[in-house]
């Protein structure tokens, strides 16, 4: 008689507790970031099929904070091939009910994508077109540097037929509005656009933007006062209403981007203030503004960036020693740190090369491995003992199930920094998988 196994039944449900528990501090605007975050997706991972009903039901939540959480977990929890099957039956049994609305339609379908599924056929929206709108606004949002325009137009001219770009443009602009003119100006010096759309693209170009009426003037100022109160969750209705009315209006990008800080979005703040820097340059409260956003954002390359170029502009506002004062201290900070943590390697480099991190793991955090590890690779060419890189090059690697360069990749991050914990934990990982499946 074979002898009966025992079951830690409180230890196997440890870890869909933690996730259900962090999916209900979202509700409230407490999302984890940093090595709390990090620490999550590995619970999930753990809970594996048990936390998929849980996360998909979070997106249907009324808290877009909670909803952008499940969204993500999701994400992580779908790359791995034994679960992500489950995920995509999930979602397409979400996406045949008629209950649901197009919003959370759009996280399924978005999910989709990301997991490279494809979408059901007989999809049904109320609203097509507002859906288009928030996701034209969405694409249009990202577009904050020179590189991220280039790659934007090169997918337009390889992938949309030459027939359509036109009118493929022309939805954008509808939909965009004057945010999308940087791409526009873009596609029309693009050598490779042919020179038969220049006229129409042109035209495009010459229409006259749109003015802030005395009502939305209005709707601003009470969208502030709401801020200046403490109530952002009631300022942020009217914020992204009127950033979808006057999307290139520095001071509601900038409203709009300290609105998402204060809910504890920095992630999408960082967008709207990265813009508001662009539209107004010689505004230094964008500048504090944006490396707030980007500090709580875990984007410390982008920070010292952004203060570094906060100190060389005039601020004449209230307060603006005390500032001053803070960014000039975290900017030697943050440069010690740098020389110490890579010595002999330019710092002006390592710069370079934080803001490629950054930008990567940004790229892992949404499942783009392929993305993300190519840049990872760039950041080592600059900063070859980049050990954050290595790390999360590893679990780049340990995502797509390539065990062998997961491995190698970890174990150098190790070699760098023995105290790393997240390689440490991802080895740990491998280990227990490894050790399971010679059972």
């Amino acid at each position: 008689m074979e002898e009966a196994v025992t079951i830690d039944i409180s230890r196997s449900l440890a870890p869909l507790r933690e996730v259900v528990g962090s999916l209900s501090r979202a509700v409230v605007g407490d999302m984890p970031k940093g090595q709390e975050r990090r620490r999550l997706v590995r619970r999930a991972q753990l809970a594996g099929a048990s936390a998929i009903p849980a996360l998909i039901r979070s997106l249907s939540s009324s808290s877009d904070c909670e909803a952008t959480w499940g969204c993500y977990l999701l994400r992580r929890i779908g790359s791995p091939r034994t679960q992500r099957t489950r995920v995509i039956d999930r979602l397409h049994q979400m996406l045949a009910g008629n209950e649901v609305g197009d919003d959370v339609k759009a996280r399924a379908l978005g999910l989709l994508a990301d997991l490279k599924a494809p979408p059901p056929r007989d999809v049904v929206l109320r609203n097509p077109g507002a859906l288009l709108d928030s996701s034209v606004r969405d694409l249009l949002g990202s577009l904050c540097t020179k590189a991220e325009l280039r790659q934007a137009v090169d997918l337009i001219l390889e992938q949309v037929p030459r027939d359509e770009i036109t009118n493929f443009v022309s939805q954008v602009i509808n939909h965009g509005g004057d945010s999308a003119l940087p791409l526009l100006d873009s596609l029309i010096v693009d050598s490779r656009t042919p020179q038969t759309l220049l006229p129409e693209l042109h035209e495009m170009r010459s229409r006259e933007p749109q003015r802030r009426s005395p009502q939305d003037s209005t709707m601003l100022q009470r969208a502030l006062n709401q801020l200046s109160q403490g109530k952002p969750q009631r300022a942020r209705k009217w914020l992204e209403l009127l950033a979808a009315a006057h999307p290139e209006d520095p001071e509601i990008r900038s409203a709009l981007g300290v609105c998402l800080l204060e809910l504890n979005q920095p992630e999408p703040a960082v967008l709207h203030l990265q813009r508001a820097a662009v539209l107004e340059p010689g505004s230094a409260l964008h500048k504090w503004n944006l490396a707030a956003a980007a500090r709580a954002a875990d984007r410390m390359g982008t920070c010292y960036q952004t203060l570094h170029e906060y100190v060389r502009t005039r601020d004449e506002e209230a307060g603006n020693e005390d500032r001053l004062r803070e960014a000039r201290a975290f900017c030697r900070a943050y440069e010690t740190m740098l020389q110490e943590a890579y010595p002999g390697v330019a710092l002006s480099r390592v710069l370079e090369g934080e803001e490629l991190f950054a930008r990567a793991y940004a790229a892992l955090s949404a499942s783009r491995y392929d993305e993300a590890m190519t840049s990872f690779h760039e950041v080592l060419q600059l900063v070859p003992r980049h050990y954050p890189s290595w790390g999360n090059l590893g679990a780049a690697y340990l995502a797509m199930d390539r065990m062998d360069e997961a491995v190698q990749c970890l174990r150098r991050a190790l070699e760098l920094n023995p105290n790393y914990s997240i390689a440490r934990d991802n080895l740990a990982l491998i280990n227990q998988s490894e050790q399971a499946g010679r059972r």
